[in-house]
């Protein structure tokens, strides 16, 4: 099997199953506390499952951010991308073939405008999209970490979906939001996610950049000043 297809398969399946559980998890109504941990759970053991194949990455605005850092190559950010919303999309439909239906709107995630108003849930998402694609770039993306990267970003995703969740459903995830949205055909506030998410990623991207090429200014400079730079 050609490797790009691998990679796709690996992205594919491992944004269905953050969709379907961590999506299902709110579906269901369950705590939130229960909600948060199952979306953590789900991004951990993609990343672990896959980490060797894709990265197992699920998250099409983390993927931006890794490709803007120089990360991943742009022809298989692209690929990935595809993979990841079509997974989502595959998980809303599986969900919604076994809840029989559109309980809890299928996990979608939308704006509670009982508590905040949605240019506050746009920059949520924005500031949730940036810490995520952050941790990632900074440690499994960076190969620093090792084997706890993977807990890294579950973690955080954990913390986002705590204090997110009641707030715009912490989607920080353009897959998470598509997914449920075109199962149950249900679309409200969906352009904050479309265009909030990968607009922290993005961000994250850059400023990856940014810290990395300081970095390497300042060992030069220590080089240089240690006379190992001629």
């Amino acid at each position: 099997m050609h490797q790009i297809t691998r990679k796709m398969m690996a992205e594919f399946i491992g944004t269905f199953g953050l969709i379907f559980f961590g999506g299902g998890a709110a579906a269901m109504g369950k705590p939130l506390i229960d909600i948060a941990l199952a979306n953590g759970l789900a991004i951990m053991i993609a990343a672990y499952v896959f980490g060797d194949i894709s990265g197992g990455i699920v998250n099409p605005a983390v993927t931006l951010g890794g490709a803007i850092a120089g990360k991943i190559s742009w022809r298989d950010a692209g690929m990935y991308m595809i993979a990841q919303v079509f997974g989502g999309i595959a998980a809303g439909f599986a969900l919604l073939a076994v809840l029989h239906g559109q309980v809890g709107h299928l996990g979608a995630t939308t704006i509670n405008t009982d508590l905040i108003s949605v240019p506050d849930g746009f920059i949520l998402e924005a500031l949730g999209t940036f810490f995520l694609t952050t941790t990632a770039l900074h440690t499994a993306m960076s190969d620093r970490a090792g084997n706890a990267a993977p807990l890294a970003i579950g973690f955080t995703l954990v913390m986002i979906v705590t204090f997110m969740g009641p707030l715009t459903g912490a989607s920080v995830n353009p897959a998470r939001t598509l997914g449920p949205a075109v199962a149950g055909d249900y679309y409200p506030h969906i352009w904050v996610y479309l265009i909030a998410t990968p607009l922290g990623g993005l961000v994250a991207g850059f400023l990856y950049k940014f810290m990395q090429e300081g970095k390497a200014d300042m060992h030069f400079r220590e080089a240089l000043e240690q006379g190992d730079v001629e």
